[in-house]
């Protein structure tokens, strides 16, 4: 009899204790599945320095299990040159993000592997220095002509499809690659001239689709 209430403690106990690690497996869950996540792109530094301008993006996504809302907002100043032009490019831009985090995590980590949609919005200014007029009439050698003009209050609106990879490096300290296709929706366009550049958006003198891709670091808070 002893030896049989005995066993039912034990039994008892082991439940208990099974019931104990459930718990806080699934405390550890909820505590894992909130977070805020603030990023900032190093690619793009580093790219814009390269070209002759400079360009700051900075993000914030809010994380609940596997779905992520964000804002990204970047401020640009870039120089573009081609045969027949030369201007200066001054702006902002922000765009807004939904996507779904498709890594299934361990409790306590927080690594991504995403997908997701953005609608982008910019604002800026065109500074123009030279343009090459093509006369109507053939000529052996178009004139430049070499002024400063400007063109203010621009913007263009486009959407985004994207995609992003964050891994742990260190405790908290994120390293993510990120790319992404975009589409052209519209803009004002300045008069006589074209909205070639878009910050945020890169050109559209081609056509309406864009590409982008980028590197950063970002660190993960629990909430």
């Amino acid at each position: 009899m002893l030896k049989f209430i005995i066993n039912i403690l034990t039994l008892l106990s082991g439940t208990t204790l099974l019931f104990a690690q459930a718990d806080s497996i699934v405390s550890n869950e909820k505590k894992a599945s909130l977070g805020l996540r603030p990023a900032y792109d190093i690619g793009k530094k580093i790219w814009s320095r390269y070209r002759g301008g400079n360009i700051d993006q900075i993000a914030l996504h809010l994380n609940y299990n596997n779905h992520i809302a964000g804002i990204v907002w970047g401020k640009e100043q870039m120089p573009f040159t081609t045969d027949r032009y030369d201007f200066f490019t001054s702006g902002s831009y922000f765009k807004l993000e939904y996507a779904y985090n498709f890594y299934e995590n361990w409790p306590g980590t927080s690594n991504e592997i995403t997908l997701g949609i953005r609608y982008a919005h910019a604002t800026f200014d065109y500074t123009l220095y030279r343009f090459q007029r093509i006369p109507s009439v053939p000529v052996f050698m178009p004139a430049d002509e070499t002024f400063s003009r400007e063109f203010k209050r621009l913007d263009a609106h486009w959407l985004e499809i994207t995609s992003a990879v964050r891994a742990e490096i260190f405790r908290g300290l994120y390293l993510e690659l990120h790319i992404s296709g975009k589409y052209y929706l519209n803009g004002k366009r300045p008069q006589n001239f074209g909205l070639i550049y878009i910050p945020g958006f890169h050109t559209t003198n081609v056509s309406k689709f864009g590409f982008g891709l980028g590197y950063g670091i970002s660190y993960y808070l629990r909430l």
